[in-house]
């Protein structure tokens, strides 16, 4: 069965309301792109990659953004990143999208042993900061942000724009929610 036939399966399936097996999507990706000639795991998420850069490169990251960004720099509020995405990459979209200077620390998995939901890569940053976690704000659209942060000993704000639902992130330890990060400004002023 060729990758488009077993994503053809499981549509049928899904819309008879039944299954039969148990497909991975992510498995799917994986057969489409060895017919198409890419053998290696490695070679499939470096293209996929490639083009997810090349369509953030193309929007990049909005006047909206970087305003808010600037007026949180402006009012003296020191920002920094821990995030999944790898160094390089990381490292690429703050230069590309120049956004670097906004972010005193960025942390990646790479840089510590542990990382979400553990409190290492936040307690890492807050060590860039020189600031006690009490002092600190841990934003977030997943509940590891919200574990991580409130096990470091920050305040940990929950941002439901991903995969995660309001609930999931207050029950992950959020101590506030906003729905969108213009919010910031005035929760921050508090």
């Amino acid at each position: 069965m060729t990758a488009y036939e077993a994503l053809r399966l499981a549509r049928s399936e899904i819309r008879n309301g039944g299954a039969r097996e148990t497909l991975k999507i992510s498995g799917i990706a994986v057969s489409l792109a060895r017919e198409r000639g890419l053998e290696r795991d490695e070679e499939v998420r470096a293209r996929f990659f490639e083009k997810l850069d090349a369509k953030m490169d193309e929007t990049g990251p909005g006047d909206d953004l970087v305003g808010l960004l600037e007026q949180l720099k402006q009012k003296g509020f020191v920002m920094g990143i821990v995030t999944f995405v790898r160094k390089a990459r990381l490292t690429r979209r703050l230069d590309v999208w120049r956004l670097g200077n906004y972010f005193r620390s960025a942390i990646t998995p790479e840089q510590v042993a542990e990382f979400k939901p553990s409190a290492q890569p936040y307690l890492k940053t807050i060590a860039d900061f020189h600031l006690a976690p009490k002092e600190c704000i841990v934003i977030g659209d997943e509940p590891v942000d919200m574990l991580g942060g409130k096990r470091a000993g920050t305040r940990a704000i929950g941002l439901p724009q991903g995969f995660y639902s309001r609930e999931e992130l207050e029950e992950a330890g959020a101590d506030s929610i906003i729905s969108s990060l213009y919010a910031l400004p005035s929760i921050l002023s508090e």
